[in-house]
């Protein structure tokens, strides 16, 4: 009931009131469409660069940690091109959403607020390495099996340029970057700017998630309810048990990097899912039921894995 009561709630009543607010037209599209701007190119990206020049580096990090995380990231991006291709009867492009909006974590705007809020700083290190990389692994798949189905319409070599250029030019990424660079170099940032990076992060979690609430708005089952169930469920159930099974009990993952692992595989599915998809045209409505079905469920999935963890 702790759990409940002092993380959750709290985090999924501001994304509640987002929704609400958008739902009675308090906020309008514009207005949500500038918040999450705000939210992932400036509050995040601070909040991140912040935190990561200032925390404590570990002496050793056990990557053991990512594989364990990508290794279910990879299980449930194959299952749900399996479902995509052989229970849906779709096209390679459409399988490729399908594996996406299996595997593609919310870390940001749902994953952030959680992590920090359920384990505080000492959280912060390997949540921030999931981060850093989760696009960098997600992405290129995915783009890589949309091409295959098309053909000659999306060159490979172009395809490689304008996804490392979208990682190198992304706000998060730069952010964390810098962050490191500036933890590693040894160097302190002048306390003007500290403060002023202070107030500007402290916006990030409460503009999220209420940014996030208010874009699932734009989200509709429209009659794609039985893919969304079935990817929801990889999603949100299939992939952190993986995580756990292979973080605990192959690679011998304990502590505050299997709680991360673990928790940030249980994200519901995040919105780049559906951003590709209506980019390519592929799935686009699956990859949004998805998204939203997701979203909900993970309110009472998330809290399980929480009180499982003991927090």
């Amino acid at each position: 009931m702790t759990v409940l009561l002092n993380v959750i709630a709290p985090v999924f009543a501001v994304a509640a009131l987002g929704y609400a607010a958008a739902k009675f037209r308090l906020l309008r599209e514009e207005g949500v469409n500038g918040l999450v701007l705000f939210v992932f190119n400036f509050a995040i990206p601070v909040l991140l660069f912040r935190s990561l020049a200032t925390i404590e580096l570990p002496g050793r990090v056990p990557w053991s940690f990512l594989l364990a995380f990508y290794s279910g990231s990879a299980t449930v991006y194959a299952l749900g091109m399996a479902a995509g291709r052989f229970l849906f009867g779709r096209p390679l492009d459409q399988a490729a959403i399908f594996g996406m909006s299996a595997a593609f974590c919310n870390t940001v705007f749902i994953g952030i607020p959680i992590i920090l809020t359920a384990f505080g700083p000492e959280a912060a290190l390997p949540m921030f390495l999931i981060i850093a990389t989760h696009s960098a692994m997600g992405v290129p798949p995915t783009l890589g099996f949309i091409q295959a189905s098309r053909g000659a319409g999306f060159a490979a070599s172009e395809q490689a340029r304008a996804v490392l250029l979208a990682i190198a030019a992304n706000p998060i990424v730069v952010g964390l970057a810098l962050g490191m660079a500036v933890n590693l170099a040894g160097l302190a940032i002048p306390a003007p700017v500290d403060r002023a990076a202070e107030l500007l992060g402290a916006s990030a979690v409460p503009c999220a998630l209420f940014a996030m609430g208010a874009s699932l708005t734009q989200f509709r089952l429209a009659g794609e309810a039985r893919a969304a169930v079935v990817l929801a469920t990889l999603k949100l159930v299939v992939h952190p048990a993986i995580v756990w099974v292979v973080g605990s009990l192959a690679l011998g993952l304990d502590g505050i990097w299997l709680a991360v692992a673990v928790v940030m595989a249980s994200m519901p599915t995040g919105v780049n899912a559906y951003l590709f998809g209506a980019r390519y045209g592929a799935a686009e409505g699956v990859a949004a039921g998805t998204v939203l079905l997701a979203s909900v469920v993970s309110v009472a999935t998330i809290s399980a894995i929480l009180l499982a963890f003991g927090v």
